[in-house]
């Protein structure tokens, strides 16, 4: 768990910081979701982020604490991305993760997707209400393997 935790952190950072200026389309149904395209040590990545999370969360001081999930991902193409029915299973899951943080005033902000690998990136207000939900659908039935890490960011370090 602890490998996962450090990928997720620096693997974040790095992409974010790579995806600065490579916008590759705005998700015009709904138009809050900003896609770019970048690459880390030569690996490619794809970078989804919600251009409204603030909106939503008021202020980045609201929502103090950042919750990351990781997603191995096992059904790739040539490129580590997940082929048709892993990307499926993959936004399932961001849905089913999503609903069940509905109502514990969290936002999802990014969305990082290199090889192998998944990474959801959340801020929350109630960082014990959240690990309380990851960890009772960390008991449920799931073919993917996930973990997740809650620490507090006050100032969205990972969030442009």
């Amino acid at each position: 768990m602890k490998i996962i935790k450090m990928l997720v952190v620096g693997s974040v950072s790095l992409a974010l910081l790579a995806c600065a200026s490579s916008v590759i389309a705005i998700d015009e149904q709904e138009k809050s979701w900003e896609i770019s395209r970048g690459s880390v040590d030569g690996a490619p990545l794809i970078v989804r982020q919600n251009r409204g999370a603030l909106a939503v969360a008021k202020s980045r001081k609201a929502y103090p604490y950042r919750v990351m999930i990781a997603i191995g991902i096992n059904r790739v193409d040539e490129n580590g991305f997940p082929v048709a029915e892993a990307s499926h299973e993959l936004y399932q899951f961001e849905d089913k993760v999503g609903a069940a943080l509905k109502n514990s005033d969290s936002v999802i902000a990014v969305v990082l997707t290199l090889p192998r690998m998944r990474q959801l990136v959340f801020y929350t207000a109630q960082p014990d209400t959240v690990e309380g939900v990851l960890e009772s659908m960390k008991q449920q039935e799931s073919t993917l393997q996930w973990g997740y890490e809650v620490a507090h960011d006050p100032g969205w370090s990972l969030y442009r």
